[in-house]
């Protein structure tokens, strides 16, 4: 290997730095050809954290570092320690006991810090340097020369940076500080329209629903969901198997009633008691035959019925084919599609004032970016427990006349807007109401 002498070596060694491609391989060549100026055991290079003071950026003959290993936190608080001269020599003796009953385990005997900072002032990190023997003033000389160059190009790469401390402090004078709040305070004025974000659905204005008239099983649907339907229509049928068996009880029993009440009239001309049973077998014909009307009235009911012309709207058939349903249980509704809304879930926690004729915006799920306008029509003044939103206030709105309708069970967002308020009480209203149930104010 080409022997150089020690200027030779710096001004190599700086050559080096220069061409690094990026801080952290400036720092792997300051900790690595450090070498050809000066013999060293160890050589550490750590920059500063705003959390541990000092982490290590880079170890001569590492590749990678642990930066929670226990050399490296051992570190940081022997920068925190002795970092403040521009080149300190330490051995153990000079430290605190915490620091020196560790160094025989991290570093041989003698070591030398340097402080790395630009021609401005500010800190760009520590060179630690570790010897085997003491260092001669000359190495010194020398050794502070390179971190100097060392401290020069790491500089230059955290100038290049858009963000950062130094530069905060640079651009943001007292004056200016103070110009940014009052540009922020009056913004914080600009009144806003106050508006909350709540899951919708799109839903008929007036359904009409078809309710099972007794208790009974479901047996069958007679057309698909969503089938539109006119009015009378056959939608559903209920097990008739009961109905049927009392209908046919109820008619013997009125076949009964009529032979009793005949034998007793044909008695009666010569049978006082006869004569007297009349007006109680004429009360039992009339009590089976309305025994029988009312079963022949349920057997017709049983056969659920369109009340409208319109959209049948139901659940997936299988989970109520087979279900016993009880009186006035609602199965499904028939709806108009031509009289559509919006129901509206307004979480608890984001409800605001809101009132009749307030404005709505809709975006349905499958067409995010068109939005469509309503209007507040019903206002729900207790919260419900809801499938979408957990509590929640149920809202009815009406689109604007000329929109046109989304189909029936679209699903979206809508935005809801109440009154003007300024800035400030519109971003800080969540986080101040968080505060007061955290605190309980």
């Amino acid at each position: 290997m080409e022997s150089l002498d020690p200027a030779q070596a710096l001004l190599r060694y700086e050559a080096e730095l220069v061409a690094a491609g990026s801080a952290a391989e400036a720092a792997f060549v300051a900790v690595n050809r450090l070498g050809s100026i000066l013999p060293f055991r160890l050589a550490v290079l750590l920059r500063p954290d705003p959390v541990r003071h000092a982490r290590v950026a880079a170890v001569s003959h590492l590749y990678e570092v642990d930066e929670n290993a226990p050399f490296a936190q051992w570190l940081g608080r022997l920068a925190r320690h002795a970092g403040r001269e521009e080149l300190a020599v330490l051995d153990a003796a000079g430290l605190p006991p915490d620091l020196a009953q560790d160094w025989g385990e991290w570093l041989p005997e003698h070591a030398v810090l340097c402080r790395l900072a630009t021609p401005a002032g500010a800190l760009v990190g520590w060179l630690l340097v570790a010897f085997e023997r003491a260092p001669q003033e000359a190495e010194q000389a020398l050794l502070q020369l390179a971190s100097r160059q060392v401290a020069l190009v790491l500089g230059a790469w955290q100038a290049r940076r858009w963000f950062g401390i130094g530069q905060l402090r640079r651009v943001f004078t007292p004056k200016v500080a103070l110009g940014v709040a009052l540009a922020i305070a009056l913004l914080m004025l600009v009144p806003v329209r106050l508006s909350s974000l709540s899951p919708a659905e799109v839903s008929a204005l007036v359904p009409a629903s078809i309710a099972a008239p007794t208790e009974g099983v479901l047996a069958k649907f007679h057309v698909p969901p969503n089938t539109l339907v006119k009015a009378g229509d056959l939608v559903a049928s209920m097990d008739d198997t009961v109905l049927r068996n009392r209908h046919a009880v109820a008619l013997k029993g009125l076949e009964i009633a009529r032979a009793e009440l005949a034998r007793a009239g044909s008695k009666a001309f010569g049978d006082d008691q006869s004569r007297a049973d009349l007006l109680t077998l004429k009360a039992r014909v009339d009590e089976k035959q309305a025994e029988v009307a009312y079963t022949e009235d349920l057997l017709d009911r049983i056969q659920l019925r369109a009340p409208r012309a319109g959209l049948v709207v139901y659940s997936n058939p299988d989970e109520w084919i087979g279900r016993t349903l009880v009186t006035g249980e609602r199965v499904a509704t028939v709806a108009d599609p031509s009289q559509a809304g919006l129901t509206i879930h307004v979480p608890a926690e984001d409800a605001i004032a809101y009132e009749r004729g307030a404005e709505v915006r809709f975006f349905q799920n499958v067409a995010p970016l068109q939005a469509l306008d309503a209007r507040v029509t019903e206002i729900g003044y207790e919260a419900e427990q809801t499938v979408d939103a957990g509590l929640a206030y149920v809202l009815r709105a009406e689109f604007e006349p000329g929109t046109e309708l989304p189909r029936l069970g679209v699903r979206g967002t809508a935005k809801i807007y109440g009154e003007q308020v300024p800035l400030g009480y519109y971003l800080l209203r969540r986080p101040l109401a968080s505060l007061r149930r955290l605190v309980g104010v």
